[in-house]
């Protein structure tokens, strides 16, 4: 019996292996490749979450260095999840909530050199909080900025949304779930769609569908991708009406709560600056342009981020932008 079983299992390994072979040189010789983590010098500073899809640990970390002999970058997570934007404690100060991406958490470079540090070196009197994660679309920001504003205790006095075109992240298009499956685990995103009668319809993280043996055959790799662009449907289409139906979202919350807000363009090609810039104006959402196209001088070398002197030109601008009374309160 023992002997039957064996030979049943060796007999399925020979006939997988004379079926599925040909398809994995064909799938090999289109260039296609087994799904693999890329390894990055970087500690874990994210965890799941089923809503936010991921958020960070507090804590201290190290990235970097991105070239040798480059300079590692020094992260401090606080206990309530901002990046250490060295205000302190509020102390009776209005507070400045930033929220957005990796643009505006500061990725690849220290906590000093951050475009939030900057601000809150030239804003002494208001206290700076930077809740911008990396990797987050306008979506996930809108998500926790309910979290933040549904707290008890005293409103921000304005938030800053950081932006740079999320809008193939907000409706979780797969060359976009493709980029976080590069981790070593499956990322899921939470997504929004339009409905056929134009209302915006939110939805629960989904990631790039993970099956056995991926990270060894072309083949199940190809399968993940169909998979994934035929489950994706056609949303990559409703990007720009899903992300304007957001950035109102926002907005509207914010008044809600009483609080100011403002979309504040951070590095977005030109003619879609302009798109953003008319709508906002036409749904009267504040705007604070410091938009700027990275040259390579102001990356951080070896990695596609940019370094302290790009963030601390948006930090001059948007300190300057703030200083408009009807954003802030007089000093």
């Amino acid at each position: 019996m023992r002997h039957r079983a064996l030979l049943i299992a060796i007999t399925a390994v020979l006939v997988s292996a004379v079926t599925l072979g040909p398809i994995e040189l064909l799938a090999r010789a289109a260039g296609h490749q087994p799904r693999r983590p890329v390894l990055r010098p970087e500690p874990v500073m994210h965890a799941p979450d089923p809503v936010l899809g991921w958020k960070t640990i507090p804590g201290q970390y190290r990235l970097g260095p991105y070239v040798p002999g480059g300079t590692p970058a020094e992260v401090t997570i606080r206990p309530d999840g901002a990046r250490d934007s060295g205000s302190g404690p509020a102390a009776g100060r209005p507070e400045i909530v930033l929220v957005g991406c990796s643009f505006t958490f500061g990725w690849a470079v220290s906590d000093d050199q951050t475009w939030g540090w900057r601000l809150q070196e030239r804003r002494p009197d208001v206290a700076v909080v930077n809740h911008g994660v990396g990797g987050y679309g306008t979506y996930q920001s809108l998500l926790l900025l309910e979290q933040l504003l549904g707290r008890d205790g005293q409103p921000p006095a304005r938030v800053l949304y950081g932006f740079i075109d999320h809008g193939l992240r907000n409706v979780a298009a797969p060359i976009w779930l493709r980029m976080l499956a590069v981790t070593k685990d499956t990322v899921a995103t939470p997504y929004c769609t339009v409905s056929p009668s134009g209302a915006l319809e939110r939805h629960a993280p989904e990631g790039v569908p993970s099956l056995p043996l991926h990270e060894y055959l072309a083949s199940v790799s190809v399968l993940e991708d169909s998979l994934l662009v035929h489950r994706a449907g056609r949303r990559g289409a409703m990007a720009r009406r899903v992300t304007e139906l957001l950035i109102d979202e926002m907005a509207a919350l914010c008044r809600q709560h009483g609080v100011g807000f403002s979309l504040v363009l951070l590095s977005v090609p030109e003619r879609t600056a302009l798109a953003y810039r008319s709508y906002a104006e036409k749904h009267g959402i504040d705007v604070i342009d410091c938009n700027q196209q990275p040259t390579p001088a102001d990356i951080v070398p070896g990695e596609a981020h940019p370094n302290g002197a790009l963030h601390g030109r948006w930090g001059d601008c948007i300190a300057t932008a703030l200083s408009a009374p009807e954003r802030l309160p007089a000093r």
